[in-house]
């Protein structure tokens, strides 16, 4: 309606201007340490990140809503942040690949697709090593348990009706490899013995 009436009182109207014409633009709010510290408490009080991921996450803030909108000029306040913040343990990269490994190897993940999964989001190369040795200690049989979930997730081997097996455990092998996990423990969750060996 808004939009057929200017155009036949000849102004210019944008497509979807009357939705956005109620809404303000977000206020600009001075890059200051307090304004980065509750900026920064919003996002981790939601999520769990890493410090890189938090990082960015001020970076943007202060593109969107900072004055002045310079990411470069208001480092020093966000590295300052982010080494107070580690100090005080609310972020901690090692507590949070610990929590993510677990979440992640219950859903059937590789050792291999956890620290691709861990490093693509941001977790310190250090603290993904330290949280698979820890795993390793504690739970040898950790990669067995992580492939034997993802055979359930993915109704391979011995989840597939009987008759199937025989037929497709060239295919539940390569998808077992695809994930990350080795022949040998392939060959386990799949048991011993059924059909041929090879791909």
């Amino acid at each position: 309606m808004a939009r057929e009436r200017a155009r036949r009182e000849g102004a210019p109207c944008e497509r979807g201007s009357e939705k956005r014409s109620g809404r303000r633009p977000a206020e600009r709010v001075p890059v200051t340490e307090a304004a980065l510290s509750a900026a920064a408490l919003r996002y981790l009080d939601r999520y769990d990140a890493p410090r890189e991921k938090l990082v960015r996450h001020l970076e943007r803030w202060i593109r969107t809503r900072g004055e002045p909108a310079d990411p470069a000029r208001a480092r020093p306040l966000i590295e300052a942040l982010v080494a107070r913040y580690t100090a005080s343990g609310i972020l901690d990269e090692d507590r949070l690949a610990d929590t993510s490994l677990e979440r992640l190897r219950s859903r059937g993940s590789s050792r291999l697709a956890v620290r691709a999964k861990l490093a693509a989001r941001g977790v310190e190369a250090g603290a993904i090593d330290r949280a698979l040795e820890r795993e390793k200690a504690e739970e040898p049989e950790a990669e067995l348990e992580a492939a034997r979930a993802f055979s359930r997730r993915r109704r391979l081997g011995p989840h597939r009706p009987e008759s199937e097996r025989a037929e497709n455990r060239r295919r539940d092998l390569a998808a077992l490899a695809r994930a990350g996990f080795s022949f040998d423990i392939a060959r386990r969750v799949l048991g011993e013995g059924e059909g041929d060996d090879e791909f």
